[in-house]
Protein backbone atom coordinates (compact mmCIF):
# COMPACT_ATOMS: atom_id res chain seq x y z
CA UNK A 1 0.00 0.00 0.00
CA UNK A 2 1.40 3.39 -0.96
CA UNK A 3 2.34 5.71 1.84
CA UNK A 4 0.85 8.75 0.07
CA UNK A 5 -2.72 7.47 0.08
CA UNK A 6 -5.32 10.17 -0.64
CA UNK A 7 -7.41 9.22 2.41
CA UNK A 8 -4.58 10.56 4.59
CA UNK A 9 -4.35 13.91 2.79
CA UNK A 10 -5.87 16.10 5.49
CA UNK A 11 -4.78 19.40 6.98
CA UNK A 12 -6.32 22.62 8.26
CA UNK A 13 -3.03 24.50 8.02
CA UNK A 14 0.72 23.93 8.50
CA UNK A 15 1.79 22.43 11.79
CA UNK A 16 1.57 24.81 14.73
CA UNK A 17 4.75 23.40 16.26
CA UNK A 18 8.28 24.32 15.39
CA UNK A 19 10.48 27.36 14.82
CA UNK A 20 8.82 28.38 11.55
CA UNK A 21 5.47 29.18 13.16
CA UNK A 22 7.11 31.31 15.85
CA UNK A 23 9.25 33.08 13.27
CA UNK A 24 6.21 33.80 11.14
CA UNK A 25 4.33 35.10 14.20
CA UNK A 26 7.09 37.55 15.08
CA UNK A 27 7.74 38.65 11.48
CA UNK A 28 4.11 39.17 10.52
CA UNK A 29 3.33 41.13 13.67
CA UNK A 30 6.53 43.13 13.28
CA UNK A 31 5.69 43.84 9.64
CA UNK A 32 2.25 45.15 10.63
CA UNK A 33 3.80 47.42 13.26
CA UNK A 34 6.45 48.60 10.79
CA UNK A 35 3.85 49.43 8.14
CA UNK A 36 1.93 51.40 10.75
CA UNK A 37 5.00 53.42 11.70
CA UNK A 38 5.69 54.12 8.03
CA UNK A 39 2.18 54.95 6.85
CA UNK A 40 0.83 56.65 9.97
CA UNK A 41 3.65 57.78 12.28
CA UNK A 42 1.28 59.78 14.47
CA UNK A 43 -0.99 56.73 15.08
CA UNK A 44 0.86 53.51 14.04
CA UNK A 45 -1.70 51.14 15.62
CA UNK A 46 -4.69 53.07 14.27
CA UNK A 47 -6.46 53.18 17.62
CA UNK A 48 -8.53 56.16 16.48
CA UNK A 49 -9.87 54.47 13.34
CA UNK A 50 -10.38 50.96 12.10
CA UNK A 51 -7.62 48.86 13.77
CA UNK A 52 -6.04 47.28 10.68
CA UNK A 53 -3.10 45.85 12.72
CA UNK A 54 -5.69 43.57 14.32
CA UNK A 55 -5.46 41.46 11.15
CA UNK A 56 -2.10 40.07 12.33
CA UNK A 57 -3.39 38.22 15.43
CA UNK A 58 -6.53 37.21 13.52
CA UNK A 59 -4.53 35.66 10.68
CA UNK A 60 -2.06 33.98 13.02
CA UNK A 61 -4.89 32.67 15.21
CA UNK A 62 -6.61 31.16 12.16
CA UNK A 63 -3.35 29.72 10.86
CA UNK A 64 -1.64 28.47 14.02
CA UNK A 65 -4.16 28.56 16.85
CA UNK A 66 -4.65 30.10 20.27
CA UNK A 67 -1.06 30.55 21.46
CA UNK A 68 0.28 32.30 18.33
CA UNK A 69 -2.79 34.53 18.10
CA UNK A 70 -2.40 35.54 21.74
CA UNK A 71 1.34 36.22 21.33
CA UNK A 72 0.70 38.42 18.29
CA UNK A 73 -2.04 40.34 20.10
CA UNK A 74 0.26 40.72 23.11
CA UNK A 75 2.99 42.18 20.89
CA UNK A 76 0.55 44.83 19.62
CA UNK A 77 -0.47 45.71 23.18
CA UNK A 78 3.17 45.92 24.30
CA UNK A 79 3.90 48.17 21.29
CA UNK A 80 0.99 50.38 22.38
CA UNK A 81 2.63 50.96 25.78
CA UNK A 82 6.04 51.53 24.16
CA UNK A 83 4.58 54.19 21.88
CA UNK A 84 2.95 55.81 24.90
CA UNK A 85 6.36 55.95 26.65
CA UNK A 86 7.77 57.58 23.52
CA UNK A 87 5.28 60.39 24.01
CA UNK A 88 2.95 60.02 21.03
CA UNK A 89 -0.01 62.35 21.67
CA UNK A 90 -2.54 59.80 20.32
CA UNK A 91 -1.54 57.39 23.08
CA UNK A 92 -1.49 59.80 26.00
CA UNK A 93 -4.46 57.88 27.37
CA UNK A 94 -4.49 54.12 27.01
CA UNK A 95 -7.64 53.04 25.09
CA UNK A 96 -8.80 50.14 27.25
CA UNK A 97 -11.33 48.91 24.68
CA UNK A 98 -8.56 48.63 22.09
CA UNK A 99 -6.36 46.56 24.41
CA UNK A 100 -9.16 44.22 25.44
CA UNK A 101 -10.50 43.93 21.89
CA UNK A 102 -7.12 42.99 20.42
CA UNK A 103 -6.43 40.34 23.07
CA UNK A 104 -9.93 38.84 22.94
CA UNK A 105 -9.97 38.74 19.12
CA UNK A 106 -6.64 36.93 18.91
CA UNK A 107 -7.62 34.41 21.61
CA UNK A 108 -11.13 33.80 20.31
CA UNK A 109 -10.12 33.08 16.73
CA UNK A 110 -7.23 30.86 17.87
CA UNK A 111 -9.44 28.88 20.24
CA UNK A 112 -11.97 28.14 17.51
CA UNK A 113 -9.16 27.10 15.18
CA UNK A 114 -7.82 24.68 17.82
CA UNK A 115 -11.32 23.32 18.42
CA UNK A 116 -11.87 22.52 14.75
CA UNK A 117 -8.43 21.00 14.44
CA UNK A 118 -9.20 18.61 17.32
CA UNK A 119 -12.48 17.67 15.67
CA UNK A 120 -10.71 17.14 12.36
CA UNK A 121 -8.12 14.88 14.01
CA UNK A 122 -10.86 12.73 15.53
CA UNK A 123 -12.59 12.43 12.16
CA UNK A 124 -9.27 11.66 10.53
CA UNK A 125 -8.55 8.84 13.01
CA UNK A 126 -12.01 7.39 12.40
CA UNK A 127 -11.41 7.60 8.65
CA UNK A 128 -8.02 5.92 8.97
CA UNK A 129 -9.61 3.08 10.92
CA UNK A 130 -12.24 2.59 8.20
CA UNK A 131 -9.53 2.68 5.53
CA UNK A 132 -7.50 0.17 7.53
CA UNK A 133 -10.47 -2.20 7.63
CA UNK A 134 -11.09 -1.68 3.92
CA UNK A 135 -7.45 -2.44 3.08
CA UNK A 136 -7.59 -5.54 5.27
CA UNK A 137 -10.78 -6.73 3.60
CA UNK A 138 -9.41 -5.99 0.11
CA UNK A 139 -6.29 -8.04 0.74
CA UNK A 140 -8.29 -10.93 2.15
CA UNK A 141 -10.67 -10.82 -0.81
CA UNK A 142 -7.90 -10.83 -3.42
CA UNK A 143 -5.97 -13.56 -1.65
CA UNK A 144 -9.07 -15.76 -1.55
CA UNK A 145 -9.86 -15.11 -5.22
CA UNK A 146 -6.29 -15.67 -6.38
CA UNK A 147 -6.01 -18.76 -4.18
CA UNK A 148 -8.99 -20.31 -5.96
CA UNK A 149 -7.55 -19.37 -9.34
CA UNK A 150 -4.27 -20.99 -8.42
CA UNK A 151 -6.05 -24.09 -7.19
CA UNK A 152 -7.60 -24.53 -10.62
CA UNK A 153 -4.13 -24.47 -12.14
CA UNK A 154 -2.45 -26.79 -9.68
CA UNK A 155 -1.75 -30.40 -10.41
CA UNK A 156 -4.70 -32.68 -9.61
CA UNK A 157 -4.43 -34.27 -6.18
CA UNK A 158 -2.45 -31.43 -4.62
CA UNK A 159 -4.17 -30.00 -1.52
CA UNK A 160 -1.74 -27.21 -0.66
CA UNK A 161 -3.69 -24.01 -1.35
CA UNK A 162 -2.61 -20.45 -0.75
CA UNK A 163 -4.86 -20.25 2.31
CA UNK A 164 -3.35 -23.38 3.83
CA UNK A 165 0.15 -22.03 3.14
CA UNK A 166 -0.66 -18.82 5.01
CA UNK A 167 -2.24 -20.77 7.86
CA UNK A 168 0.90 -22.90 8.09
CA UNK A 169 3.00 -19.74 8.28
CA UNK A 170 0.73 -18.39 11.02
CA UNK A 171 1.11 -21.65 12.96
CA UNK A 172 4.88 -21.34 12.79
CA UNK A 173 4.61 -17.80 14.14
CA UNK A 174 2.60 -19.11 17.08
CA UNK A 175 5.42 -21.48 17.94
CA UNK A 176 7.95 -18.66 18.24
CA UNK A 177 8.81 -17.24 21.64
CA UNK A 178 7.74 -13.74 22.57
CA UNK A 179 11.35 -12.52 22.46
CA UNK A 180 12.03 -13.88 18.97
CA UNK A 181 12.32 -11.74 15.86
CA UNK A 182 9.58 -13.25 13.64
CA UNK A 183 10.92 -11.74 10.44
CA UNK A 184 14.39 -13.22 10.90
CA UNK A 185 13.07 -16.54 12.23
CA UNK A 186 10.59 -17.03 9.39
CA UNK A 187 12.62 -15.50 6.56
CA UNK A 188 13.11 -18.83 4.77
CA UNK A 189 9.44 -19.95 4.81
CA UNK A 190 8.31 -16.42 3.87
CA UNK A 191 10.64 -16.32 0.91
CA UNK A 192 9.65 -19.89 0.04
CA UNK A 193 5.98 -18.86 -0.03
CA UNK A 194 6.64 -15.79 -2.17
CA UNK A 195 9.00 -17.74 -4.41
CA UNK A 196 6.43 -20.50 -4.94
CA UNK A 197 3.67 -18.18 -6.12
CA UNK A 198 5.98 -15.80 -7.99
CA UNK A 199 8.06 -18.54 -9.67
CA UNK A 200 11.20 -16.76 -8.45
CA UNK A 201 14.58 -18.05 -9.61
CA UNK A 202 16.96 -15.58 -7.96
CA UNK A 203 15.73 -13.34 -5.16
CA UNK A 204 16.53 -12.23 -1.62
CA UNK A 205 14.64 -10.95 1.42
CA UNK A 206 16.29 -7.95 3.08
CA UNK A 207 15.33 -6.32 6.39
CA UNK A 208 15.45 -2.60 7.10
CA UNK A 209 17.69 -0.81 9.59
CA UNK A 210 16.33 1.57 12.20
CA UNK A 211 17.12 4.56 9.95
CA UNK A 212 15.04 3.12 7.09
CA UNK A 213 18.00 1.96 4.97
CA UNK A 214 18.28 -1.57 3.62
CA UNK A 215 20.59 -4.10 5.25
CA UNK A 216 23.23 -5.40 2.88
CA UNK A 217 23.05 -8.98 4.17
CA UNK A 218 19.93 -10.93 3.16
CA UNK A 219 17.76 -12.78 5.65
CA UNK A 220 17.08 -15.49 3.07
CA UNK A 221 17.82 -16.08 -0.60
CA UNK A 222 16.65 -18.15 -3.55
CA UNK A 223 19.32 -19.05 -6.07
CA UNK A 224 22.70 -17.30 -6.36
CA UNK A 225 21.64 -13.82 -5.29
CA UNK A 226 25.13 -12.37 -4.90
CA UNK A 227 25.84 -8.96 -3.41
CA UNK A 228 23.04 -6.38 -3.55
CA UNK A 229 23.66 -2.69 -4.10
CA UNK A 230 21.53 -1.01 -1.40
CA UNK A 231 21.57 2.19 -3.51
CA UNK A 232 20.08 0.41 -6.50
CA UNK A 233 17.42 2.53 -8.26
CA UNK A 234 14.60 0.01 -7.74
CA UNK A 235 15.52 -0.47 -4.08
CA UNK A 236 15.47 3.27 -3.41
CA UNK A 237 12.16 3.76 -5.23
CA UNK A 238 10.60 0.83 -3.38
CA UNK A 239 11.58 2.24 0.03
CA UNK A 240 10.61 5.82 -0.85
CA UNK A 241 7.20 4.96 -2.36
CA UNK A 242 6.36 2.00 -0.14
CA UNK A 243 5.03 0.21 -3.21
CA UNK A 244 6.05 -2.46 -5.70
CA UNK A 245 8.38 -1.21 -8.44
CA UNK A 246 9.70 -3.08 -11.47
CA UNK A 247 11.44 -2.51 -14.77
CA UNK A 248 9.32 -2.35 -17.90
CA UNK A 249 8.68 -5.52 -19.86
CA UNK A 250 10.03 -3.88 -23.03
CA UNK A 251 13.42 -3.46 -21.38
CA UNK A 252 13.45 -7.13 -20.41
CA UNK A 253 12.63 -8.18 -23.94
CA UNK A 254 15.55 -6.13 -25.31
CA UNK A 255 17.85 -7.10 -22.44
CA UNK A 256 18.46 -3.45 -21.51
CA UNK A 257 17.20 -3.50 -17.92
CA UNK A 258 20.71 -3.69 -16.42
CA UNK A 259 21.42 -0.15 -17.60
CA UNK A 260 18.89 0.98 -14.96
CA UNK A 261 19.06 -1.70 -12.26
CA UNK A 262 20.47 -5.13 -11.54
CA UNK A 263 17.01 -6.19 -10.34
CA UNK A 264 13.78 -6.94 -12.13
CA UNK A 265 11.42 -5.94 -9.31
CA UNK A 266 11.29 -4.96 -5.64
CA UNK A 267 8.32 -5.88 -3.45
CA UNK A 268 7.88 -4.19 -0.04
CA UNK A 269 6.64 -6.08 3.02
CA UNK A 270 4.45 -3.22 4.28
CA UNK A 271 1.45 -3.63 6.57
CA UNK A 272 -1.86 -1.77 6.53
CA UNK A 273 -0.41 0.85 8.91
CA UNK A 274 2.31 1.67 6.32
CA UNK A 275 5.12 0.18 8.39
CA UNK A 276 7.81 -1.11 6.03
CA UNK A 277 9.46 -4.23 7.45
CA UNK A 278 11.54 -5.67 4.61
CA UNK A 279 12.04 -5.68 0.85
CA UNK A 280 11.92 -8.64 -1.51
CA UNK A 281 14.57 -7.98 -4.19
CA UNK A 282 13.95 -10.07 -7.33
CA UNK A 283 16.94 -10.47 -9.59
CA UNK A 284 15.53 -13.12 -11.90
CA UNK A 285 12.10 -14.61 -12.59
CA UNK A 286 10.70 -16.32 -15.71
CA UNK A 287 9.50 -13.96 -18.40
CA UNK A 288 6.07 -15.65 -18.53
CA UNK A 289 5.66 -14.88 -14.82
CA UNK A 290 6.76 -11.26 -15.19
CA UNK A 291 3.32 -9.77 -15.62
CA UNK A 292 0.95 -7.53 -13.71
CA UNK A 293 -1.09 -10.42 -12.33
CA UNK A 294 1.85 -12.23 -10.73
CA UNK A 295 3.43 -9.01 -9.46
CA UNK A 296 0.11 -7.94 -7.91
CA UNK A 297 -0.14 -11.35 -6.25
CA UNK A 298 3.36 -10.92 -4.80
CA UNK A 299 2.45 -7.45 -3.48
CA UNK A 300 -0.72 -8.79 -1.85
CA UNK A 301 1.08 -11.75 -0.31
CA UNK A 302 3.88 -9.52 0.97
CA UNK A 303 1.34 -7.16 2.55
CA UNK A 304 -0.53 -10.05 4.16
CA UNK A 305 2.72 -11.48 5.54
CA UNK A 306 3.65 -8.04 6.92
CA UNK A 307 0.28 -7.81 8.70
CA UNK A 308 0.89 -11.26 10.11
CA UNK A 309 4.38 -10.31 11.34
CA UNK A 310 2.94 -7.25 13.09
CA UNK A 311 0.17 -9.24 14.76
CA UNK A 312 -0.17 -9.11 18.52
CA UNK A 313 1.70 -12.11 20.05
CA UNK A 314 -1.09 -12.69 22.56
CA UNK A 315 -3.67 -12.94 19.78
CA UNK A 316 -1.52 -15.34 17.78
CA UNK A 317 -1.46 -17.78 20.69
CA UNK A 318 -5.21 -18.28 20.40
CA UNK A 319 -6.30 -21.53 18.83
CA UNK A 320 -8.96 -20.18 16.47
CA UNK A 321 -8.17 -17.88 13.52
CA UNK A 322 -11.41 -15.94 14.08
CA UNK A 323 -10.45 -15.37 17.71
CA UNK A 324 -7.05 -14.14 16.61
CA UNK A 325 -8.55 -11.63 14.18
CA UNK A 326 -11.14 -10.46 16.73
CA UNK A 327 -8.50 -9.99 19.44
CA UNK A 328 -6.28 -7.98 17.11
CA UNK A 329 -9.16 -5.65 16.28
CA UNK A 330 -9.98 -5.37 19.99
CA UNK A 331 -6.38 -4.40 20.69
CA UNK A 332 -6.57 -1.75 17.98
CA UNK A 333 -9.78 -0.33 19.44
CA UNK A 334 -8.10 -0.14 22.85
CA UNK A 335 -5.19 1.80 21.37
CA UNK A 336 -7.57 4.16 19.56
CA UNK A 337 -9.47 4.78 22.79
CA UNK A 338 -6.35 5.32 24.90
CA UNK A 339 -4.36 7.44 22.44
CA UNK A 340 -7.04 9.22 20.40
CA UNK A 341 -10.15 9.10 22.61
CA UNK A 342 -12.19 7.35 19.90
CA UNK A 343 -15.20 5.56 21.42
CA UNK A 344 -15.83 1.82 21.22
CA UNK A 345 -18.34 -0.56 22.77
CA UNK A 346 -18.31 -4.28 23.50
CA UNK A 347 -21.45 -6.39 23.86
CA UNK A 348 -21.64 -10.02 24.96
CA UNK A 349 -24.98 -11.74 24.30
CA UNK A 350 -25.07 -14.92 26.40
CA UNK A 351 -27.68 -17.53 25.38
CA UNK A 352 -28.85 -19.02 28.67
CA UNK A 353 -31.41 -21.04 26.64
CA UNK A 354 -30.31 -22.70 23.41
CA UNK A 355 -32.01 -21.05 20.42
CA UNK A 356 -30.24 -21.41 17.09
CA UNK A 357 -32.82 -19.34 15.21
CA UNK A 358 -32.28 -16.43 17.58
CA UNK A 359 -28.50 -16.81 17.32
CA UNK A 360 -28.73 -16.59 13.50
CA UNK A 361 -30.90 -13.49 13.81
CA UNK A 362 -28.37 -11.83 16.13
CA UNK A 363 -25.51 -12.76 13.81
CA UNK A 364 -27.34 -11.20 10.84
CA UNK A 365 -27.52 -7.82 12.62
CA UNK A 366 -23.81 -7.17 12.10
CA UNK A 367 -23.13 -3.62 10.91
CA UNK A 368 -20.39 -2.55 8.50
CA UNK A 369 -17.49 -1.98 10.91
CA UNK A 370 -18.66 -4.29 13.70
CA UNK A 371 -16.96 -7.61 14.43
CA UNK A 372 -18.67 -10.69 15.84
CA UNK A 373 -17.20 -13.76 17.51
CA UNK A 374 -19.18 -16.79 18.57
CA UNK A 375 -17.81 -18.58 21.65
CA UNK A 376 -18.79 -21.08 24.32
CA UNK A 377 -18.18 -19.82 27.86
CA UNK A 378 -17.43 -21.61 31.14
CA UNK A 379 -21.14 -21.62 32.07
CA UNK A 380 -21.75 -23.91 29.07
CA UNK A 381 -23.64 -21.20 27.19
CA UNK A 382 -23.22 -19.98 23.63
CA UNK A 383 -22.08 -16.34 23.49
CA UNK A 384 -21.98 -13.80 20.70
CA UNK A 385 -19.26 -11.21 21.35
CA UNK A 386 -19.82 -7.99 19.38
CA UNK A 387 -17.11 -5.33 19.06
CA UNK A 388 -18.39 -1.94 17.89
CA UNK A 389 -15.49 0.36 16.95
CA UNK A 390 -16.23 4.11 16.85
CA UNK A 391 -19.50 3.53 18.75
CA UNK A 392 -20.28 5.39 21.97
CA UNK A 393 -22.64 4.25 24.73
CA UNK A 394 -25.46 6.14 23.03
CA UNK A 395 -24.76 4.28 19.78
CA UNK A 396 -24.83 1.00 21.72
CA UNK A 397 -28.28 1.85 23.09
CA UNK A 398 -29.43 2.53 19.54
CA UNK A 399 -28.15 -0.91 18.52
CA UNK A 400 -30.11 -2.56 21.32
CA UNK A 401 -33.26 -0.67 20.30
CA UNK A 402 -32.85 -1.99 16.77
CA UNK A 403 -32.49 -5.51 18.17
CA UNK A 404 -35.75 -5.14 20.11
CA UNK A 405 -37.50 -4.04 16.92
CA UNK A 406 -36.17 -7.07 15.01
CA UNK A 407 -37.23 -9.41 17.82
CA UNK A 408 -40.75 -7.98 17.72
CA UNK A 409 -40.88 -8.59 13.97
CA UNK A 410 -39.60 -12.17 14.18
CA UNK A 411 -41.01 -13.48 17.48
CA UNK A 412 -43.99 -11.21 18.11
CA UNK A 413 -44.72 -8.00 20.00
CA UNK A 414 -43.49 -7.74 23.55
CA UNK A 415 -40.60 -10.20 23.09
CA UNK A 416 -37.27 -9.05 24.53
CA UNK A 417 -33.80 -10.51 24.71
CA UNK A 418 -34.23 -11.22 28.41
CA UNK A 419 -37.55 -12.95 27.79
CA UNK A 420 -35.91 -15.16 25.16
CA UNK A 421 -33.15 -16.20 27.56
CA UNK A 422 -30.41 -13.84 26.39
CA UNK A 423 -28.23 -12.17 29.00
CA UNK A 424 -26.90 -8.84 27.70
CA UNK A 425 -23.49 -7.70 29.01
CA UNK A 426 -22.16 -4.33 27.90
CA UNK A 427 -18.74 -2.75 28.36
CA UNK A 428 -17.87 0.73 27.11
CA UNK A 429 -14.19 1.30 26.33
CA UNK A 430 -13.06 4.53 27.98
CA UNK A 431 -9.75 6.39 27.89
CA UNK A 432 -8.46 5.25 31.31
CA UNK A 433 -8.10 1.92 33.11
CA UNK A 434 -9.06 -0.22 30.16
CA UNK A 435 -6.93 -3.35 30.33
CA UNK A 436 -7.72 -4.60 33.83
CA UNK A 437 -11.38 -3.62 33.64
CA UNK A 438 -11.81 -5.29 30.26
CA UNK A 439 -10.11 -8.48 31.45
CA UNK A 440 -12.42 -8.61 34.49
CA UNK A 441 -15.44 -8.08 32.24
CA UNK A 442 -14.48 -10.82 29.77
CA UNK A 443 -13.01 -13.41 32.10
CA UNK A 444 -15.21 -12.94 35.21
CA UNK A 445 -18.52 -11.48 34.14
CA UNK A 446 -18.71 -13.23 30.76
CA UNK A 447 -16.92 -16.46 31.89
CA UNK A 448 -14.56 -16.51 28.90
CA UNK A 449 -10.86 -17.37 29.09
CA UNK A 450 -7.53 -16.23 27.66
CA UNK A 451 -7.57 -19.06 25.10
CA UNK A 452 -10.62 -17.47 23.48
CA UNK A 453 -9.88 -13.74 23.64
CA UNK A 454 -6.55 -11.98 24.18
CA UNK A 455 -6.49 -8.57 25.86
Amino acid sequence: MATESPHKDYSLSPSASGVVSWLETVLLTGMVIGLGLWLSPEDPLLVNGFPWPLLAPLLLGVRYGFVRGLVSAGMLVVMLFILRRWGLPAYAEIPASYVIGVLVSGMLVGEFRDLWERRLQRLQMANEYRQYRLDEFTRAHHILRISHDRLEQRVAGSDQSLRSSLLTLRERMRELGSSSNPLAALADPILGLLGQYGSLRVAGLYALNQDGSLQAAPLATVGEMGALDVDDLLVRLCIEKGDLVSVREELLERGEQRRHSSLQACVPLIDTDDRLLAVLAIRQMPFFAFNERILSLLALLAGHVADMLQSDPGALRLDDADSQSFSQQLQRSLIDVEQHDLPASLFVLEMTVANEELMRLLSDTQRGLDLQLRLHNARDHDCLVILMPLTSAEGGRGFMSRLDYLLAERFGQGQTLTGLGVRVLHYELLAAGQRDGLRYFLFNECALNDRQVAV
